[in-house]
Formats: C-alpha cells, sequence, structure tokens
C-alpha cells in the first residue's frame, strides 16, 4: 500500500526563507495598484462630494484599498479638511486619497 504524504513531502526540502518568500509574492499578488487621476476626474470628485454635503443627498463612491476596489453608497456626515477624510452616516471614515469615482445617487 503506498501512503503519499502530498504536500507534505516537498515542503520539508524547502527552507523557511524560501517559503516565506513565497507567502510574501502570493499576498503581492492580490494587491491592486491605485488608479491615478487627472485633473479633470479629482474636479468632478470634488464637485459631487460637495454637492452631496450641502444638499445632504446620497452620494456613491469607489473606493481603493489595497486589496481591491469597492463601492459604498450612503450620506456625508461630515468633511474634514485638515485630516483629508469624510465621513459618512454609517460611521465610516475615508480618506480623500481612497477615492477614486464620486456619483450622486438621483
Amino acid at each position: 500500500m503506498n501512503k503519499d504524504r502530498g504536500v507534505i513531502k516537498w515542503t520539508a526540502m524547502m527552507l523557511p526563507e524560501h517559503v516565506k518568500l513565497l507567502r510574501e509574492w502570493q499576498k503581492e499578488d492580490v494587491l491592486v495598484a491605485q488608479p491615478q487621476l487627472d485633473e479633470a476626474q479629482l474636479e468632478q470628485i470634488n464637485i459631487n462630494l460637495q454637492r452631496a454635503y450641502k444638499e445632504h443627498c446620497p452620494i456613491q463612491l469607489k473606493i481603493w484599498e489595497q486589496t481591491g476596489m469597492h463601492t459604498v453608497s450612503d450620506i456625508i456626515q461630515k468633511v474634514n479638511f485638515h485630516e483629508q477624510y469624510i465621513k459618512l452616516e454609517t460611521g465610516a471614515k475615508i480618506q480623500f486619497r481612497q477615492i477614486c469615482e464620486a456619483s450622486i445617487d438621483d
């Protein structure tokens, strides 16, 4: 009867440093690069954020994080220009640099 240990038999031949590098490499594959926005896109985001804050209407934000992009739809409760973030009614704080797209929900 052949008892194959599968992957276990190969890990014994690898140095711990190699295992660590392979795990880091796998994590890097998941990371998403932050998109570079031009002046027109930044201006449009700014206009939509100001309008949504003044009119107290819902806004849909496309947010960048290292693990990927996701969309948030909420009402802006507070804008902090000193610390560069907005606070939503759900309590979430979003940094200005994370916002890739902003559109007003009608």
